[in-house]
């Protein structure tokens, strides 16, 4: 039963480490140069690439902690479990996304459908299915 307490805490405290990081980073660098983020209102790809540098750093410090608050008992489980966890909430973060059309309105104004055609199929009501 100990081990298992040592394995939630390391878990989530792993999770709140890369997570927090990962934000603490993010808005920095946002409100340090709001050029290298956005160009025209469209995510720069130099920002994408520095977005997964960052996400790196971040879950080695969470995995990093994970492995100091568990300690060698179950290390290889403690280290898939937390990869699986981090990995699952971007899957989450990507599907919620695409569900919520952020994807459809990209490719509408990278292939000149523009606001108007943005506007228009955000109104339209969408089935549970998501098409």
């Amino acid at each position: 039963m100990i081990t298992a307490s040592y394995i939630a805490l390391a878990l989530f405290l792993g999770y709140v480490v890369t997570v927090g990081l990962s934000m603490a980073a993010t808005f920095g660098i946002s409100a340090a140069s709001r050029d290298f983020v956005l160009k025209d209102y469209r995510i720069r790809t130099g920002y994408k690439y520095a977005q997964d540098a960052v996400w790196l750093a971040c879950a080695t410090a969470g995995g990093y902690v994970t492995a100091v608050v568990n300690g060698p008992s179950h290390s290889w489980l403690v280290g898939a479990a937390l990869v699986a966890i981090l990995v699952g909430v971007l899957w989450i973060n990507a599907w919620e996304m695409r569900q919520r059309g952020l994807g459809r309105a990209d490719a509408q104004l990278q292939g000149g459908g523009g606001v108007v055609h943005l506007a228009r199929s955000e109104s339209t009501p969408r089935s549970p299915c998501g098409t």
